[in-house]
């Protein structure tokens, strides 16, 4: 028996409404087949669809969040940049200021320089004049912020700082410069002072007694005894009794004694061929031989020897010759 195979198909039936006629559709089952196909197809390629939108929806929040996260951390360090310039601005001011600062301090140092050339009596240059600014400057920071700063708010530019710092490196330079030259400069002026100071210790300069009353000057007058024209080798110093008789200057004790002359008398050596001449003592406190500093007491006041009451001659002998005293007479004891 042979067996025909035959197309099988579906009946789709459509009942519109109860009084109207039932609509059929003979559909072939491969025609459904497809169909079903077709839908499944769809299908999946929705779900593939929806699967993709959702995974570029995620990776479109995932850059989003990275991008504000950049964002924030480029924000962040603008801002920290834009501090660290500000910052660095304000340091750069800030040496400016101080290098004005070293600017006074250095022209202080030098007028102390000329201040000790001319104490010392040592030949100086100009006096430098200095800045009424500056000078205003070295009161300090503790005074400024007592008395207050303000004024308009005048912003400045990169290129206005760069130029600030490049006047402040070359002030630098400039002041590194002057100090080193100050430093050999000072070094020159105090060993200078220091020679100076020594030569005025075994200078004869100081008063020999604390009165300033002269009775007798150097040179020619009436002797007191024969009242004839005489020549005084020194100065008369009007004193009163056993007050004290000061060295006038560095020096060794090279002789004490007495006569009927000078009575009780020292002679005391210096350098460059001075020695000073103490006559009329009442009371010698020294030996020969012995050093003494210029203020030290080496004697009291008296009239011994050729004398008409208390009083101190005092010479100063240069390379042996009496000269006058008064030249040299410049300073008094600092007790005095």
């Amino acid at each position: 028996m042979k067996l025909k195979w035959k197309p099988k198909k579906l009946t789709l039936v459509i009942i519109p409404d109860a009084n109207q006629s039932v609509v059929r559709f003979r559909i072939p089952h491969l025609f459904a087949y497809i169909a079903a196909a077709c839908f499944s197809v769809l299908l999946l390629i929705s779900i593939i669809t929806y699967t993709l939108h959702a995974n570029t929806v995620k990776a479109a929040n995932d850059l989003q969040s990275k991008l504000n996260g950049a964002s924030q951390q480029w924000n962040a360090t603008l801002t920290s940049k834009n501090q660290t310039i500000e910052q660095l601005q304000n340091e750069v001011i800030q040496l400016s200021q101080q290098a004005e600062q070293m600017k006074a301090k250095v022209e202080e140092m030098k007028k102390l320089e000329n201040d000790l050339k001319t104490i010392a009596q040592i030949d100086t240059g100009s006096s430098p004049t200095k800045d009424p600014v500056a000078i205003q400057n070295e009161s300090g920071d503790n005074d400024s912020a007592q008395i207050g700063i303000g004024g308009s708010l005048n912003p400045v530019s990169q290129a206005e700082i760069m130029k600030l710092g490049e006047q402040t490196l070359a002030s630098l330079s400039e002041l590194d410069t002057e100090v080193k030259e100050l430093q050999m400069s000072f070094t020159g002026t105090l060993q200078k002072v220091a020679v100076k100071q020594q030569q005025l210790r075994v200078t004869p300069t100081l008063w020999p007694t604390t009165t300033k009353v002269v009775t007798s000057s150097f040179g020619y007058r009436r002797d007191p005894f024969t009242y004839r024209p005489s020549f005084h080798s020194g100065i008369d110093f009007g004193a009163k009794e056993n007050d004290p008789v000061f060295a006038t200057a560095d020096g060794r004790v090279v002789s004490t004694g007495t006569d009927r002359f000078h009575g009780n008398n020292i002679v005391i050596e210096h350098s460059k061929g001075l020695r000073t001449w103490y006559m009329h003592l009442n009371k010698i406190l020294v030996n020969n031989g012995d050093n003494v500093e210029k203020g030290n007491t080496i004697g009291l006041v008296g009239s011994t020897g050729r004398s008409t009451g208390p009083h101190l001659h005092y010479e100063v002998l240069k390379n042996g010759e009496s000269t006058d005293p008064r030249p040299y007479l410049k300073a008094v004891r600092k007790d005095d």
